[in-house]
């Protein structure tokens, strides 16, 4: 009888791939958008409307202010979405779709020299991706029992990515070198990749089904049904799960971890295209071959990171790839001129970058239950675009004030980002292997 349990839930450990690759795929769609966003738009602001570094960063930090108030609204409200579609679906379609006709705008008012109207394009499509970002990610956590999540992060990191990818090839061929570019192509085909991608998504995606999927092979492996659906929400008068107040100083540093690796992460995004061509030599699109690379790097390294997690732990692997930033970004820093062996510290950064990333969302969702995985979600994105508003501007004004220390603040908020994740006592991994060692011991007994 043990025996024929073990193999149960050795059966229900196994992660159901084509589900939450399909599943992730608005979040493809929606990531992928950063990175034309984050590496065209500040072009579009120096060279065609002539903004100096810092003001073009308070424009960069519009859409974070924005998703200040609107994630968690969203999270919660889809908490609270009763659709036949499932909680998620309907937000991820509406949004998709706005965002499809918005984002090619942006680049017509570029090409029209209208400040304004760059601007409400811009706002009109950070409303609509902002109505459906948190539910890229906590739909691929509806779907995945708790130990899994990880391994389920790793495939939705390479499938966005790969998408991104995809974006970043294009910017290196649809962006030629001249003074004033034509963006239109690279916009248009950023809106059919959102569309593209959440038609997919919808096609094969049976949400309500798939979560329900998801209840049984938790109990399958041994997870009590009030680990899965207590709710702890505060019209349920729940919050029991924050109680501890171990626990609690737990999900402050991992949100502050989160914290300070947008503050990083967002920093080199945003201000990579400037200072590749300034001290890189990098003009036009060819900054993007350094994105292509780092992205690459957190590719290769997805997989990798979520099987030794799921051996090592979710805090040691953050820890680690933390360290990894810190001392890849101070190089960067330290060494003058450009080198092709930074190549090779940028597939490192790309690789620890997202070993943080996967590990620290994991942890914060470790402390919630799955009625309070949204809500949690805009909890992790309002932080995120809390850094994301502060450091453009923040950023913008060291390299108005030296240049060349943009790799220096890098650094610092890396080094901040470590000393949160050794905070964090809470919300490490729950290993397959001691799941499955309790319910052989539970069998035994009886």
């Amino acid at each position: 009888m043990a025996s024929q349990d073990k193999t149960a839930v050795k059966r229900a450990s196994k992660l159901d791939y084509a589900s939450v690759a399909f599943a992730a795929l608005p979040f493809m769609g929606m990531i992928s958008f950063w990175q034309v966003f984050d590496g065209i738009v500040p072009l579009m602001l120096t060279n065609t409307f002539n903004l100096d570094n810092a003001a073009t960063g308070v424009v960069m930090a519009l859409d974070n202010i924005f998703g200040l108030f609107l994630l968690p609204l969203f999270g919660i409200l889809s908490d609270r979405c009763a659709s036949k579609l499932g909680r998620r679906t309907p937000f991820i379609m509406a949004g998709s779709v706005i965002a499809a006709i918005a984002v090619p705008l942006i680049a017509v008012a570029n090409n029209m020299r209208s400040f304004p109207l760059l601007i409400a394009m811009i706002l009109l499509t950070l409303l609509a991706i902002c109505s459906y970002r948190t539910m890229t990610v906590a739909v691929v956590a509806d779907i995945t029992p708790r130990p899994l999540r990880t391994k389920a992060d790793s495939i939705e990191k390479i499938v966005g990515y790969a998408g991104t990818g995809v974006m970043l090839v294009a910017i290196t061929l649809l962006v030629p070198d001249v003074e004033h570019p034509d963006y239109l192509p690279l916009f248009g085909l950023q809106a059919a990749f959102i569309l593209g991608s959440a038609l997919l998504y919808f096609w094969r995606i049976r949400e309500p089904q798939l979560v329900e999927r998801m209840h049984e092979k938790s109990l399958e492996m041994g997870i009590e049904e009030a680990q899965i659906d207590t709710d702890d929400s505060p019209e349920a008068g729940g919050k029991q799960r924050v109680a501890d107040p171990s626990v609690r100083m737990s999900i402050i540093m991992i949100l502050a971890a989160t914290f300070f690796y947008y503050m990083s992460y967002n920093a080199m995004t945003t201000n990579i295209s400037r200072y590749a061509d300034a001290f890189f030599g990098m003009a036009g699109g060819s900054y993007a071959i350094i994105n292509i690379v780092t992205i690459a790097g957190g590719l290769l390294a997805y997989v990798p990171i979520a099987n030794l997690s799921l051996k090592y732990g979710r805090k040691v692997m953050a820890v680690i790839t933390s360290a990894v930033v810190v001392i890849g970004s101070a190089i960067i820093w330290l060494v003058p001129g450009f080198n092709p062996l930074f190549y090779v510290v940028f597939l490192f950064m790309g690789a620890a970058l997202g070993g943080v990333d996967l590990c620290v969302y994991p942890m914060l969702l470790e402390l919630c239950d799955s009625n309070s995985v949204g809500r949690y979600s805009g909890y992790y994105y309002t932080v995120s675009m809390a850094a994301q508003v502060v450091t453009p501007i923040l950023s913008g004004m060291v390299m108005d004030a030296a240049p060349t220390m943009l790799f220096g603040y890098i650094t610092l908020m890396g080094a901040f980002m470590l000393v949160t994740v050794l905070a964090a006592k809470h919300g490490d991994t729950i290993l397959i292997d001691e799941v499955a060692r309790r319910e052989e011991a539970y069998e035994e007994q009886r």
